[in-house]
């Protein structure tokens, strides 16, 4: 198969040494940072005093500065560099982040979610583009171990702060000790991060470099529409999942956490064996197989009739899920259609809607036809995702 129309595969230089572990601690510290929000949401809520539609409204400030800053980073990152950008937004993410626990007014913490959420849709890109580059300039696939590395950061900044909480830390005292151990992993990540040299010398390439920033190609919206079905499949798990089980098993509000749980530790897994896996299935393989291994879980949840078989749809769902999404980036990054940094900006937008975006419309939707068809009608949406990775490849081959 020929990939000169789409697609480029040219050789750069060397990874300075320890280039990657720097990438995989950015994509922790990403997971990090935002997981340990969850828990210390109800306590904001509570401080404020908003109900539950006023303080969802407040909520939507963070992804609406997710959704602004993700296409202006990849011009920013064209003209500062990955390592500038990146400690930038870092530091922003563990300064603001105690701040969210000590918002006196609503006001105040719209501002707050706004920057942070800022912050942490411009990292997205930021980390995206640079383990784009390393992961060629290695010749390794190593996007879905990236990947899992910030899903892990979720798993443990959300089962850390919850400890903490539960030992009676204040909120406040738990986000700055978050921050304080974010530090310490920003000391090594940040310095070995690519400077603006590396960045702009490989993320253009020699087609494309002297593009002016232009609206996204047919592709790259392809690109973005298969990386919103996943990140949509995903916030479905994460935002709907337990209220499905109370709902459909009536199981003890207690339990229902474990749906998401499974779906996060079989992605988590996933990613890690991510690597392997693309060996020995190939990288078109893996996304058909995992798109249709997450759809025969979302429909396995659907048609269990107990929440134990419930359980076992939402672990094959995160499996299934895991290395769609990351496989995607990858392909984004050898386009040259558009400069990598540009492209991921306009994927990543697209994309992270169907985490912003998705829960609200599942929601929305699920009170007029319930969440059984909206989860039906998911399932199908993820069938897109094998046919449209097959027409990538056919425009490729041409």
């Amino acid at each position: 198969m020929q990939f000169s129309k789409y697609f480029h595969l040219e050789n750069t230089v060397q990874t300075k040494p320890y280039q990657h572990i720097a990438t995989l601690l950015c994509f922790f510290c990403l997971g990090f940072s935002t997981a340990a929000w969850a828990p210390l949401i109800p306590f904001a809520q509570q401080r404020l005093h908003l109900n539950h539609a006023d303080f969802g409204g407040l909520l939507l400030c963070g992804g609406l500065g997710s959704m602004i800053a993700m296409p202006a980073t990849g011009l920013i990152i064209q003209k500062l560099g990955c390592k500038a950008v990146i400690a930038m937004l870092l530091s922003v993410l563990l300064v603001v982040l105690p701040i969210l626990t000590l918002a006196p007014s609503a006001q105040m913490m719209a501002i707050a979610l706004f920057v942070f959420g800022s912050a942490a849709g411009g990292l997205g890109v930021a980390i995206n583009l640079q383990a784009v580059i390393v992961e060629k300039n290695l010749s390794r696939n190593m996007m879905s171990s990236f990947h899992g590395m910030a899903s892990l950061g979720g798993l443990l900044g959300v089962m850390f702060v919850t400890l903490l909480l539960a030992l009676g830390c204040q909120p406040v005292l738990s986000a700055m000790v978050i921050s304080g151990l974010m530090i310490a992993l920003c000391c090594f990540a940040v310095p070995q991060s690519l400077n603006r040299t590396e960045t702009g010398d490989q993320s253009v390439d020699s087609n494309v470099k002297n593009k002016k920033w232009t609206l996204p190609k047919p592709l790259i919206l392809v690109f973005g529409v298969m990386c919103f079905i996943g990140f949509l499949s995903e916030g479905s798990a994460m935002d709907w999942s337990g209220i499905y089980l109370i709902d459909q098993f009536n199981i003890d509000h207690a339990y229902a956490g474990l749906a998401y749980t499974c779906f996060a530790i079989a992605m988590t897994i996933g990613r890690f064996a991510g690597q392997s896996i693309q060996r020995y299935l190939g990288e078109k393989n893996t996304i058909v197989y995992g798109a249709l291994l997450a759809m025969t879980g979302l429909m396995t949840v659907v048609f269990s009739p107990i929440w134990i078989g419930a359980l076992v749809g939402y672990l094959m769902m995160g499996l299934g899920c895991s290395n769609i999404v990351p496989l995607i980036f990858s392909q984004v990054g050898r386009q040259n259609v558009m400069p990598q940094a540009t492209a991921l900006s306009y994927v990543s937008t697209i994309a992270y809607s169907g985490v912003l975006v998705g829960p609200a419309m599942i929601g929305f939707c699920g009170e007029y036809f319930g969440l059984t068809k909206v989860f039906i009608a998911i399932a199908a949406m993820i069938l897109l995702i094998p046919l449209l990775n097959a027409w990538i490849a056919k425009k490729a081959s041409c």
